[in-house]
């Protein structure tokens, strides 16, 4: 294989495995009507969850997925086109599982393999949107943290919806309404006090997270001289515009953004 060869596959296999996963997101949310279909046949509307209201947040979803399959295939070096594709496959995943689980689980009780185990994993993928909401407000614009002091809280943002879904996994806590009260299959009963304290506390962190994330992005832009404001090209909400020259070489040449050395190694 000649160089150039190399050098064009190189470039093209990150393109590929964006929009792959761009299209599992898509296909992921296409599962949802379905299970309102049967949620209608077995005669519970009520259990629905594609509705007038819920168009504008799937929109949201897609076009952040969309905007980060773009950046994700133009420059695959920076981390936040990937995070804003792992959260349309995170939402699109915890569509298809709350689908899966309420009509297992609550319509047709017993007619789905594992429907217990879906409704859990409802709420670890609600933990992963989180954290990744968190390091896309974090590492926006440059694919960076702010300084080098922010590692410990990068840190701290990955470990706490870790801990979250260790203890919601490990913990006696039982199932939300609209499903039964099930107990997790996995609870260790033992570890029941330590587990009701470190799990509200991660799970606090994990909300935190996402506010500290905004006020960093918030802090970097007012700092910002004129010029390199503008090149803060990449919103949180995932909406991409277009480069503007001058707006900061750094952003827009050819070399990748200094992400490996400061980015958290988790993501």
């Amino acid at each position: 294989m000649t160089p150039a060869a190399r050098h064009a596959r190189a470039r093209w296999w990150p393109a590929g495995l964006a929009w792959a996963l761009w299209a599992l997101a898509v296909l992921g949310f296409a599962t949802v009507p379905w299970f309102d279909h049967l949620l209608r046949q077995a005669g519970r509307p009520e259990l629905i969850q594609f509705n007038a209201s819920g168009v504008p947040f799937v929109l949201a979803v897609v076009s952040a997925a969309t905007a980060g399959a773009v950046l994700a295939s133009r420059r695959p070096a920076h981390p936040v086109g990937w995070l804003l594709l792992a959260i349309g496959l995170l939402v699109s995943s915890n569509g298809l599982a709350e689908g899966y689980a309420r009509y297992g689980l609550v319509a047709r009780p017993g007619a789905l393999p594992a429907a217990s185990y879906m409704a859990r994993l409802l709420v670890l993928t609600f933990l992963a949107i989180l954290a990744c909401v968190s390091f896309v407000v974090l590492l926006t614009p440059t694919g960076s943290l702010p300084s080098p002091r922010w590692r410990w809280w990068a840190r701290a943002t990955a470990a706490g919806p870790a801990v979250s879904g260790l203890s919601w996994l490990l913990g006696p806590g039982v199932l939300d309404p609209p499903y039964p009260p099930l107990a997790s299959p996995l609870a260790v009963h033992a570890l029941a006090g330590l587990l009701g304290v470190t799990g509200p506390v991660a799970f606090a962190v994990t909300g935190l997270a996402v506010v500290v994330g905004a006020g960093s992005l918030a802090l970097r832009f007012r700092r910002a001289r004129e010029p390199t404001r503008v090149s803060l090209w990449l919103r949180p909400s995932g909406s991409v515009a277009q480069y503007h020259s001058g707006a900061g070489a750094s952003h827009a040449g050819s070399q990748p953004p200094a992400a490996s050395r400061s980015a958290p190694t988790a993501l």
